[in-house]
Order: C-alpha cells, then structure tokens, then sequence
C-alpha cells in the first residue's frame, strides 16, 4: 500500500506545509514545559507519559487538523495498544513457529491482537468523520481566516480525505491505515528520541551547557520560535544527530529482495528477506576511530564524517525513507528549546542504561531530575 501511494502522500510532509505548524508546535512545546513545572525539583521522574502526550497533541493539532477541543480524541490509549501491538509483533518474530499464521492464529496473542486493533479502528473512525465534516462546513461558507494551505500542499488527513473525495484514490480502509502509520510512527519514536536526548544532556553536562548556550544567543528574551531561529541552532541539531547515530530507535530495518545480490562470500537470494543492522552501520569503520563515542562535534566538520551517505540511516535508506523525517526533527527541536531553557537535567548515565527492544528501542527505567533555572 505504502509503495502505492507513498508519491502522492509526499507533499504532505513538504517543508510549505511543516512551516504551517511550527506555531502549534511552539503553543504544544510550551505546554509540554508547563506541565512538566509540576515534577520538577521533586526528585527523579520518569517523563514518558508526558512526552508521549506531547507527541500525540502535536500530530493531532497539526497533521490532523484537531481544533483544540478535539486534540486529545488520540490519547494515552490509542498509544498503550499500539505499544501491545508492537510487542505482540516483536514476541512472534522471535518464535519460529509462530510465523506460520495457520498456527499463530490460534493463539491468545493473536486475538488480543486483533482485539487491540479493532479498538483502535474505533477511535480513528470519529476523527476521520470529524475532519470530513469540518471540511464539508468549510466548503459551505466562507471564511477569511482559513489558514488552509491550498492545493495538493495540506495536511496528512486533509491529503487523504481530499485524494479520496476529489480523485477516487483511497478507501476507507487505506485512508485509516495511512492514518495509523502516521500517528503510531510519529508518537512511539519521537518520544523515544526525546527521552534519549535529554538523558544524554543529563549525563554530559558540558554538551547540555553548550545547547543551553546557543539557545540563549539565538532567542535572547524572547519566547516564540520562527522558522529562521530553527536553521540557526546548530549545535542542537548535532546533538540529536549524534543521539539518533549512537542511540537509533530503529536498531533494524527488513527489505525483500527483487534480485540477487551478489557479496564477496555469498551472494543474497531474491525472495528472501533482508534485515539490516542500522545499530551496526552507525558504528561501521568508516565513522573513525572515535565511532563508538559520542561526539555532537563530529557533525560541524563535514569533512571528517563518511563519504557514503548510507552509513548513517536512521530514519530509514531508499525509497522507504521515513516521510515524516523533517517533522520530527522540527518537533523535537522546537520541544528541546523551551525544555533546556526551561530547566538543568540531570539523571541516569546513559552509558549504564538498559534498553528494551519492542519494535523500537527504548531506554528501560529512564529516571530524569529537573531542576529550574533561574
């Protein structure tokens, strides 16, 4: 279905249409602060549930185009069953014999699956209808205030709806399956990467000093973000460079093969399955002899990083690039700027950690301690 579509979906995800939500994602960023406020100076906390809330407000406010009242119609759980989903996935590609559906079929893990999912069918449904009307209202009269971007530029549900409607391209079916990729995709590794990269500001405090330092230099006093003050944080963007390097969400991708590939000692049969170790490429030779460190600063120098672009890959290699890369980059920056701003970290070594791996690799325990500048 992806491979289908995944052309005319793209300009959903142009950066016309991202400059759109940048002041939502500034209004949900400093929402996300205020609420933290709450935990800070109160010992270690575990910030999951706040950014995983954070990450669902965003894409509800802007990719889907929720007005306020209906930005938390996707909530905690839509994202806990998605979590049970994935680790359903994850226990039954570890057992053989479960991936014979004809047997896995018979399990309670397969009816739980599919339990969970027709849950899930349940909430999306009313958010798609709710956006159907608002659209429909919005045809009716007319509003001079629309912020609307026009043509094939809209947002994700806008796109679809409007690809289904306009030009018979999406069914029901497809549209609600684009929609979960979209928000399953964006909530469960975004929040994952922003954990991590405040647990690696925690446990370098020169790095974390440094960020803070060029935010003040690009913001000042002042408290809302342009499109202009993003391009300029530079070492900020390094730093979740590295993290995404050293610390991927994605440890592994899978690819079917379409032809041979032929290797020096064996060669890859089309038709078969290929899993590729993006945790093993970002920490391949090419990177020096400093791969396995984390150094921000190997992002400033193009010039020592490698020359083939494909060993680093974490959103993904080719045509199954991730869409919705600039999204989450924007997101996660305009979200660390009024975090650091806002408050020293400290917490766990990241060093030290353990990590579980549920489709997406994530920090186990990860306990943060916020206290707030003055």
């Amino acid at each position: 279905m992806w491979k289908i579509h995944h052309k005319l979906l793209n300009p959903a995800f142009s950066q016309h249409v991202l400059n759109t939500y940048l002041n939502e994602m500034d209004a949900q960023a400093q929402n996300l602060v205020s609420q933290l406020t709450t935990v800070a100076e109160k010992g270690p906390v575990n910030i999951t549930e706040f950014l995983i809330q954070y990450v669902l407000r965003t894409v509800c406010r802007t990719s889907l185009r929720l007005e306020a009242k209906d930005q938390d119609m996707i909530d905690n759980e839509y994202a806990k069953a998605i979590e049970e989903i994935a680790n359903i996935v994850v226990r039954r590609a570890l057992n053989p014999v479960f991936h014979f559906s004809f047997l896995f079929n018979w399990t309670a893990m397969y009816k739980r699956q599919v339990k969970l999912s027709r849950n899930n069918k349940k909430l999306l449904d009313p958010i798609i209808q709710k956006r159907k009307s608002d659209l429909t209202a919005t045809k009716r009269t007319v509003n001079n205030n629309d912020d609307s971007v026009p043509g094939k530029f809209k947002p994700a549900l806008d796109l679809l709806l409007h690809l289904s409607d306009e030009q018979y391209v999406l069914s029901d079916d497809e549209i609600r399956a684009h929609l979960n990729t979209f928000v399953a995709a964006s909530y469960d590794t975004t929040s994952s990467v922003l954990q991590i990269v405040l647990l690696v500001l925690g446990s370098y405090p020169e790095i974390q000093e440094r960020v803070y330092n060029e935010i003040k230099d690009v913001f000042g006093n002042r408290q809302e973000l342009t499109k202009h003050d993003i391009t300029k944080l530079i070492y900020l963007d390094a730093v979740i460079k590295e993290v995404l390097r050293m610390y991927n969400t994605i440890p592994l991708i899978a690819r079917k093969l379409d032809t041979d590939i032929v290797l020096p000692k064996y060669t890859l049969r089309a038709g078969s399955s290929c899993i590729m170790s993006i945790y093993g490429l970002h920490r391949h030779s090419s990177w020096g002899p400093d791969a396995k460190q984390f150094k921000p600063e190997r992002w400033l120098n193009p010039a020592t990083l490698p020359t083939n672009l494909n060993v680093y890959a974490p959103f993904g290699i080719g045509k199954r690039i991730c869409i919705g890369k600039q999204y989450a980059m924007m997101s996660m920056k305009t979200s660390l700027v009024h975090i650091v701003r806002k408050f020293h970290i400290t917490g766990d070594d990241i060093s030290t950690l353990k990590w579980n791996f549920e489709v997406v690799l994530k920090a186990k325990t990860p306990l943060i301690n916020l206290t707030l500048r003055s």
